[in-house]
């Protein structure tokens, strides 16, 4: 089997899944068909399977592949709206469309951010940990830090032991951390980024899911307050309390 151009760039794993994207649009992986192992991926790439997990990720998010858990990962039946699909789907969303993503959001990561509280283990907080500290190191950045805040959220879900939850908020997730980069790259948010996300972790740490509940919803309370000025939406229209989900 013939090697994959190795990828070059800041975050490997997005070239990575342009490489699978056209492997399967070139009718490498049919339809269907499951994807070789990790190991066997990251070794075609020339990467580590990290980055092979984050890329199948991606494009799992991008409705290009599926996850079937304790079976391994296969490529969805395609179609023209799967296709014509831009990866960074926030660019054209609509202003009704961009306060609908960012409450759906809202609305399900409370419930994910007590679960996790609850429910976390050594090994979850330590993945948090490491994502925290990726955010922290990639300030000045916008794009790792929007990276590393992927990784964290990703990580609070996993830990939450929701599998159906874990799949929504991955094909939701690049729209929304689209909408990250569309706000600017402004070293002020990426302080309240890593601010809100430092005391996240704390509260999940101390298994306290209130407090985990409350930190989310300031945190997207606050994306929203910027996403409103960045379209111009009106106060009266931005989206109103709403109690916290179970999970």
């Amino acid at each position: 089997m013939t090697k994959e151009k190795e990828p070059t760039g800041k975050v490997l794993y997005r070239e990575v899944a342009e490489q699978l994207e056209a492997a399967i649009m070139r009718g490498k992986w049919t339809s269907g068909q499951k994807l070789p192992p990790l190991s066997h991926l990251a070794t075609r790439f020339g990467v580590s399977k990290a980055v092979i997990r984050e890329a199948c990720s991606m494009m799992v998010g991008a409705g290009l592949l599926e996850l079937r858990h304790g079976d391994g990962t296969y490529v969805k039946m395609l179609t023209l709206d799967t296709v014509l699909r831009p990866i960074h789907a926030a660019l054209l969303l609509g202003q009704s469309d961009l306060r609908a993503l960012l409450e759906m959001g809202l609305w399900l990561e409370q419930g994910i951010a007590a679960a996790t509280a609850v429910r976390r283990s050594d090994h979850d907080c330590a993945y948090l940990a490491e994502s925290l500290f990726y955010m922290e190191s990639g300030r000045g950045n916008m794009e790792l830090v929007v990276e590393g805040e992927r990784m964290f959220h990703m990580g609070m879900v996993d830990a939450s032991g929701n599998a159906m939850a874990s799949n929504v908020l991955r094909i939701l997730y690049h729209p929304l951390s689209s909408v990250l980069l569309l706000l600017g790259k402004d070293t002020q948010l990426q302080d309240v980024m890593i601010e809100t996300h430092r005391a996240l972790y704390g509260s999940i740490l101390n298994m306290d899911s209130q407090a985990a509940a409350r930190q989310i919803e300031m945190y997207r309370r606050t994306l929203q307050d910027r996403a409103a000025q960045l379209r111009d939406i009106p106060v009266e229209n931005q989206i109103k309390p709403f109690g916290v989900m179970g999970i």
